[in-house]
């Protein structure tokens, strides 16, 4: 429905994205992450949804990757950072030790001012920016690795941790967590999908976990869909783990009864 009515309409897609932004269609979903040591929530993964002319939810996929190519996705996260950050506060998410996971792509950790308008934002709202990571992939390349470095090296004198997401499927592989320093990695789903099966990745799975183990760094599965999968994991070390098995993105009235109730084991 949504692609045939900017066709129909002669309308661009890139338009649509703009006036998006303006209305302030896009919204946060949240992802919890689990500390699967002791079954509580680490934090949450931010995931866009476009709530089209109010009426419509249209999926990532259908826009997130004209907007990442064209740029327009630094605009899209400004409001997904104001709506986050707005929202969270409203749960006293600053009196957990939860951690906010807000999705960049590399455009946007080599922009020094951008990323000091997120950092003003954060600062401006009840949360502590000790609670904020940003991931970035690694499925789109860097254009300058030493400013990107730096930017990192600001955001980690200000609290703000940055994560490689989707670990082991890009253009940088481990080059980008010696050049930039990296601390945390996300295990892409294609890595766990393969545990229970004969498919060679299953190997690169683990050879990711024994270098993550070795750098002593921070690790999280995501697209953890399966007790199997999910034991597996944390046999190997990996505990924190996010998932259809634990829970699919949350619209916030939803997230926020889980994370009431989440609060409420402590």
């Amino acid at each position: 429905m949504f692609i045939n009515l900017y066709i129909k309409r002669q309308l661009s897609l890139h338009s649509l994205i703009v006036k998006g932004v303006i209305r302030k269609e896009f919204i946060p979903y949240y992802q919890p992450i689990i500390n699967v040591k002791n079954n509580t929530m680490y934090g949450c993964e931010v995931l866009v949804r476009w709530w089209f002319n109010k009426k419509e939810l249209i999926s990532p996929d259908d826009f997130i990757p004209y907007a990442e190519n064209s740029g327009l996705i630094i605009d899209i996260t400004d409001v997904l950072l104001e709506k986050t950050l707005t929202q969270l506060s409203s749960l006293n998410w600053q009196k957990s030790t939860a951690v906010i996971s807000i999705n960049l792509v590399p455009e946007q950790l080599e922009n020094k001012q951008q990323i000091r308008k997120f950092v003003d934002m954060i600062i401006k709202s009840s949360i502590s920016p000790k609670q904020i990571a940003f991931e970035i992939t690694e499925r789109m390349s860097f254009t300058d690795l030493d400013k990107a470095a730096i930017v990192i090296d600001y955001l980690k004198a200000q609290g703000i941790n940055v994560k490689l997401d989707d670990a082991g499927t890009g253009y940088g592989s481990f080059s980008y967590i010696q050049h930039l320093n990296l601390q945390s990695l996300k295990i892409d789903k294609m890595f766990v999908d393969t545990i229970g099966t004969y498919d060679h990745k299953l190997f690169v799975l683990d050879s990711i976990i024994a270098f993550g183990k070795k750098a002593g760094m921070e690790m999280i599965a995501e697209g953890v869909e399966t007790k199997q999968q999910s034991d597996y994991l944390l046999q190997s070390g990996v505990y924190l783990q996010q998932g259809f098995y634990f829970s699919e993105p949350l619209k916030f009235e939803q997230f926020r009864h889980y994370f009431q109730r989440d609060q409420a084991k402590i």
